[in-house]
């Protein structure tokens, strides 16, 4: 499948274009995404809220916090960390595979919904193999997971004991972390993309593969470019995020702590609305590069009438002169008048 986009199309401005077809797609993207994120918090807290009832921290730990030790408040983190890990261990396998079937069936009637409005044409969703990219999605994230803390055990048994070789050990976490990122960042791109034929245009799961990696191929540039402004776009919103959360927190901070927390829930709240737009325009993008470049209606021109020349005139053909009747001379007779008298 080559490349349908030419040279001097612009990605975001087709992608804009696309997403015009059905605005309102916009608000089903953040639908389902809210969705999910209200309900993971749910289960979250009602989860670890009974559990965490056991973790106590005292008076004393409390004021160190209140001090604001940095040292003090890593010890604290550990020990709330080794807390939640200890926790997943206990109902990890009970919230894990729900928030995990959760996520996949939102995912999948949130993309095929968004994916059917914005096709040009009538889609056809293939929903077994749709299901599938979206279960594999997340068996890529907990899989991610896993390699990290796999690889922690494995740096722990490389350097020793970390508390003596904090340095080889943080560079080499971070270098685990951040190759994993990668890796993860593009499979999911590459799983995240298929479900585009899967939806509109009723691709199998492979046949879905096959269409990414094609049109990978042929419209690289375009992809890289529309990746390079949307992350650019992102960071902008985040810097704009950030700022205006700490403008509520210097001024009201110490006077009204929770009016602060409420501005900085709204900026949050902002923020994340503009990241799923962001993300949905991102697929009309996708969308618009798997489809032929729309072609601009010409009007076609009138065929004005052919004005004959004066050198093109065609003489005319010779007309007789017309006749009159002879006219009479005075003393000539005659024949009305001869009648008359006779």
């Amino acid at each position: 499948m080559l490349c349908l986009a030419e040279m001097a199309r612009s990605p975001l401005r087709d992608g804009w274009r696309v997403l015009m077809r059905a605005p309102a797609a916009i608000v089903a993207e953040i639908t389902w995404r809210w969705i999910f994120g209200i309900a993971l918090w749910a289960i979250l807290y009602y989860s670890f809220r009974e559990y965490f009832a056991s973790v106590e921290i005292s008076s004393a730990e409390y004021n160190l916090l209140r001090s604001l030790e940095p040292y003090t408040w890593i010890a604290i983190s550990a020990r709330v960390v080794v807390a939640i890990l200890t926790g997943l261990q206990v109902i990890g396998p009970i919230i894990v595979p729900a928030i995990a079937i959760l996520w996949v069936a939102l995912a999948t009637i949130g993309r095929a919904a968004t994916v059917r409005a914005l096709a040009s044409a009538e889609p056809s969703t293939n929903w077994v193999s749709t299901t599938m990219l979206h279960l594999i999605r997340a068996v890529l994230v907990l899989v991610s997971v896993l390699a990290f803390f796999g690889c922690g055990i494995l740096i722990n048994g490389l350097v020793g004991d970390p508390s003596k070789s904090f340095g080889p050990t943080f560079l080499l976490a971070s270098i685990s972390l951040l190759a994993i990122a990668v890796l993860w960042s593009v499979v999911n791109w590459f799983v995240s993309f298929a479900a585009i034929f899967t939806v509109r245009d009723h691709a199998g799961l492979f046949r879905s593969f096959r269409e990414v990696a094609d049109l990978y191929n042929g419209c690289s540039d375009s992809l890289y470019s529309s990746a390079f402004w949307f992350g650019l776009l992102r960071t902008v919103a985040i810097a704009i995020a950030t700022i205006l959360s700490l403008i509520p927190i210097a001024r009201l901070g110490a006077v009204h702590p929770r009016v602060a927390i409420v501005f900085v829930v709204v900026i949050s709240l902002g923020y994340f609305a503009i990241a799923d737009g962001l993300n949905l325009w991102r697929l009309a993008t996708y969308i618009s590069l798997s489809e032929p470049e729309p072609v601009v209606p010409v009007a076609e021109a009138r065929q004005l009438p052919i004005q004959p020349s004066s050198e093109s005139v065609l003489p005319s053909a010779p007309t007789e002169p017309a006749t009159e009747p002879p006219m009479e001379l005075p003393g000539e007779p005659n024949a009305l008048s001869d009648r008359l008298i006779d």
